[in-house]
């Protein structure tokens, strides 16, 4: 695919794009009430990062071994505290020295742009996909060359080619790991509980000067002589910041982000900058929430288990959707289940293989469930249940048994005939057959939010008049449309971290050949 046939197919979603960004939030005049820059700052360097998350500190990273000088400010308490921690781990990017190495791959930048935007309905901005997929292979590298653990490729849904980088343990703890150990090796201090709270802005000169960071008597100002890169996650946060900023999802299923991303950061950004947002009533949605204590929650990587012979039901015992659907897609139709969720079935053979594939561990409660607690969930009985027979699963669980029994016999004919009457499969292989029998009842998990500031291709932040305000980066899931309306698995981690390393590099002059 060349260049000019991306940009001529992408036309229409660009524009379509564009207006709904100017729907989501009106584009404010530059402010005219600035506030007096300090008389003396406290501090003063060459790049302010805010945030601490993969984007921040791969963007921290850069800019001191570019020769300059960084201090690190974050609202929360540490960089294990963060979006990043959260993640699964996977990490899609084109062109790294592992892609390269299987001669099968035939990827481009173009190509992976196109998968981002198909799977978000042409709802993304084509500046920071195209940041990101030019630039994902070689921050991948960077994190791998600087110990990252040992990692594989996989095919994922959503993508057209293999791309899908993830670490034998699944978890985003080991990118925060590999990070924390640079960020000493290169003498980096993040100054924790002190988040941002003013940005201090020229609008004679549209460039951003500086910053207010902490609370009462502990607040600090901080003078940027290059520029601040803003990497201060989103609004999943809490279910009271997703709620306000999300209608269409208040009070259903999990919230789950880092505990500060509440968007405090970006209506700051609005309020001393006029920067407009944009994209902000688009969330990531996963299918997988297994919702205990209220709002919170780990999840189910489900995907496994129906790969294997699992099929997805509902409270009717009914199939509703291919269980090849991307998972982001799948999360709409729970809306039109009897009280918004779902389940997923195994009979005892499928669920064995499916732990030949992936640990338990891994499969159900990331981020922090052990494999003993998923068993003595299974004892609990009451988000996952382990039955002999069908007819006590059913009295459990409160799954229809007769709709189930019917649902079942469907699913074993079609894989007899190799004809899904119901939803067009074809690849399915194993019969539901004896138990015991494993079901796990789910719910939205909330985990991304796809709306923040727009920017140029370089990371640059746009103003009210979506020109770049000078000296102003954004990294992460501070930033727009980079999904569009649907997110595909592994762009998130990928996005953030790359985002983060090239905003790094260019706010201190790198300059691409």
């Amino acid at each position: 695919m060349t260049k000019e046939t991306l940009s001529r197919r992408h036309f229409l979603g660009a524009a379509a794009a564009t207006a709904a960004a100017g729907a989501a939030a009106p584009a404010l005049a530059a402010s005219t009430n600035a506030p007096a820059l300090p008389a003396k700052w406290d501090i003063e360097t060459d790049v302010v990062v805010l945030g601490c998350g993969g984007a921040g500190m791969m963007a921290a990273c850069q800019v001191v071994d570019a020769g300059k000088k960084v201090e690190v400010f974050d609202a929360g308490v540490s960089p294990y505290h963060t979006a990043t921690n959260l993640c699964g781990g996977l990490f899609t990017a084109c062109g790294s020295k592992l892609q390269k190495a299987d001669p099968s791959i035939k990827d481009s930048w173009e190509a992976f742009a196109e998968d981002i935007m198909a799977y978000g309905n042409y709802m993304s901005l084509k500046e920071p996909v195209y940041g990101f997929t030019k630039h994902s292979g070689e921050a991948f590298d960077w994190l791998a060359d600087h110990g990252l653990p040992a990692h594989h490729l996989e095919p994922y849904a959503g993508h057209t080619h293999k791309r899908a980088h993830r670490q034998e343990t699944f978890k985003g703890r080991d990118y925060i790991d590999t990070l924390v150990k640079q960020l000493a090796e290169r003498k980096i201090v993040i100054r924790h509980k002190c988040g941002l709270s003013r940005i201090f802005f020229d609008p004679a000169e549209n460039r951003v000067v500086g910053v207010e960071c902490g609370k009462g008597d502990k607040k600090v100002t901080c003078r940027a002589r290059l520029g601040i890169i803003m990497a201060t996650g989103g609004i999943t946060g809490s279910p009271e910041s997703l709620d306000r900023w999300v209608p269409s999802v208040a009070g259903k299923g999990v919230a789950i982000g880092g505990p500060n991303n509440d968007g405090t950061a970006m209506m700051i950004a609005v309020r001393d900058v006029g920067v407009p947002l944009s994209h902000m009533q688009y969330i990531a949605s996963y299918p997988c929430g297994i919702v205990v204590n209220g709002r919170n929650g780990p999840y189910c990587r489900w995907w496994f288990i129906t790969n294997n012979g699992g099929i997805l039901v509902n409270k009717n015992g009914k199939r509703f959707i291919t269980e090849k659907e991307g998972i982001c897609h799948v999360t709409p139709h729970l809306a039109h289940n009897p009280d918004g969720c779902h389940y997923v079935l195994a009979d005892q053979a499928g669920w064995e293989r499916t732990l030949t594939k992936i640990k338990l561990s891994a499969l159900v409660g990331l981020p922090s469930w052990t494999a003993e607690r998923i068993e003595a969930e299974f004892k609990a009985g009451k988000n996952l249940w382990k039955c002999d027979t069908i007819e006590e699963l059913c009295e459990k669980s409160g799954v229809n048994l007769e709709g189930l029994k019917t649902q079942i016999a469907t699913w074993n004919k079609a894989v007899e005939t190799k004809n899904d009457t119901q939803f067009g499969r074809t690849d399915q292989q194993w019969k539901i057959g004896k138990g015991p029998y494993y079901m796990i009842r789910m719910f939205p998990w909330n985990n991304l939010s796809c709306g923040g500031v727009r920017v140029t291709e370089h990371f640059e932040v746009l103003g009210w008049d979506m020109k770049p305000v000078k000296g102003f980066y954004a990294a992460g899931e501070t930033v727009a449309g980079v999904h569009g309306a649907f997110y595909c698995g592994g762009n998130a981690c990928g996005f953030a971290h790359t985002s983060g390393y090239m905003a790094g590099k260019y706010i201190t002059g790198y300059k691409e050949a």
